[in-house]
This record gives structure tokens, C-alpha cells and sequence, in this order.
């Protein structure tokens, strides 16, 4: 699991749009202390080692094997679940980050609140999640989702979470008409077994569709994008 999360293009790409965004998004004073992240789903930590020069990390997840991998390395990841037992103090972070977390709970307006009442005045949320209900395949049953989805769905999560929106985009822009087109392959043709989602490529093949997906952050630290085939946003918190 762990050398799948640091290597494979998908993983490596979204953190890359991750990191840019807080870092355009993030405002600190020049004598503030060091800010602390919280990556709630942080699997085997690979972001909380990208940006571990930069901010105090800790993690939660609800995978035994990956916690354990984290406390090898040292990384302060604890176990946990949404919304009801977050293992981390109200206001104690910076910048908490959901990466494709939100469709996999039930409780997916709860689980976002408890996410931004970990954050200080001024921190950032930082979400992702897959967009489209069209695009559902047994694919998305074999990963244990719960939902893609549309957009105004997605920001009605956020309503009463006290954050003021920054930025709500389509992501995995550029990719999207091939994905879209396999996903409704997928739909139409005989069912088989599905696989997962996540399969060995060839180097070559991996650096070209990281290289792809990866270019977007410079796209989205100026501004939303106009289609995709998964949803990213950052809210600060107000109060």
C-alpha cells in the first residue's frame, strides 16, 4: 500500500495539487509558529512526509496496517473515524485536508463540520472528492464509496460548516474525456469482475499521466476549471 501511494501517478499528482494550493491559499503572519497540518484518511502518511519540512503533521486513518506504517517513520497518525471520533483537538490546525474522503461516510455533512471545527481562524480545509453520479461503476462499489458527486451537492456539504469558500473547481480536467468514456464503457458493456482502479503501468506510462494530472496545480492556483471528472475546494475558516 505504502509504495503504491508514493509512486503511482493518481496519488502523486493529487498531493502535488494539494501542496499548491495550500501554499497559495495559506496566509500566516511572518512571527507566527509553525502551522500544523491534520490529514483526516492519511493511509501510510505520504502527505504528511511532503510536507513535513514545512508544517507540524499528524494524521488520522481507520486501517491498523497503516497507522503502523506510520509509526515507523515517526509520524504522529492516529486511529479515528468521521464524524463522531476525531482523535485531535477543536482548533488546533492550520490546514486539515479530506482527500477523497467524504464519499466514502455516511455522514458526509457531519464529517465536514468535524473537519472545520479542528481548524484556528484563518485555517484552510482542503477537500476532494469524485464528481458525477453518471460516472458510477462497480468500481466505485469495490472501493466502498457511497456517492460521487455533482456540484451543487457538494457545496451544500459546506453550508453550515462556518467556512467562507476560496476556491470550488472541477479537477482532473485534462484527463476527463478518457476517463469519462471508460467509465461509460463500462456502464454499458457486459459486467464483469472489477478490478481495482489502481493497476501497475509501465514507468513510462506512469510519468506521462502524472505529468498530465500533475500540471493542473498550476492551473487551479489561478482560478477554478471549467469540467472534470472529480471536484476539489479550499475553505478558510471564519471565525
Amino acid at each position: 500500500m505504502g509504495e503504491r501511494e508514493r509512486t503511482y501517478w493518481w496519488f502523486v499528482a493529487k498531493r502535488r495539487i494539494v501542496r499548491a494550493l495550500i501554499d497559495r491559499h495559506l496566509t500566516r503572519p511572518a512571527d507566527a509558529a509553525r502551522p500544523k497540518l491534520i490529514d483526516l484518511g492519511c493511509g501510510t502518511g505520504a502527505l504528511l512526509r511532503e510536507c513535513a519540512h514545512a508544517f507540524d503533521v499528524a494524521g488520522m486513518d481507520t486501517h491498523e496496517a497503516a497507522i503502523e506504517a506510520c509509526a515507523r517513520d515517526g509520524l504522529d497518525v492516529r486511529f479515528g473515524t468521521l464524524p463522531d471520533a476525531v482523535p485531535f483537538e477543536p482548533g488546533s490546525a492550520d490546514v486539515v485536508v479530506l482527500s477523497d474522503v467524504l464519499e466514502h461516510v455516511e455522514e458526509d455533512h457531519a464529517s465536514a463540520g468535524a473537519a472545520a471545527a479542528l481548524l484556528r481562524p484563518g485555517g484552510l480545509l482542503v477537500c476532494t472528492v469524485p464528481a458525477h453520479p453518471w460516472m458510477w461503476t462497480a468500481r466505485d462499489e469495490l472501493h466502498h464509496h457511497k456517492r460521487r458527486y455533482t456540484r451543487p451537492a457538494y457545496e451544500r456539504v459546506f453550508e453550515h460548516a462556518g467556512l467562507e469558500p476560496v476556491l470550488v473547481s472541477w479537477y482532473n480536467t485534462t484527463l476527463f474525456p478518457l476517463m469519462g468514456a471508460f467509465r461509460l464503457a463500462k456502464r454499458v458493456l457486459p459486467a464483469g469482475r472489477a478490478g481495482p482502479d489502481v493497476t501497475p503501468l509501465p514507468g513510462p506510462v506512469n510519468a506521462l499521466l502524472r505529468t498530465l494530472f500533475a500540471i493542473e496545480s498550476s492551473r487551479l492556483v489561478r482560478g477554478p476549471l471549467p469540467f472534470g471528472a472529480s471536484l476539489i475546494s479550499v475553505h478558510r475558516c471564519c471565525g
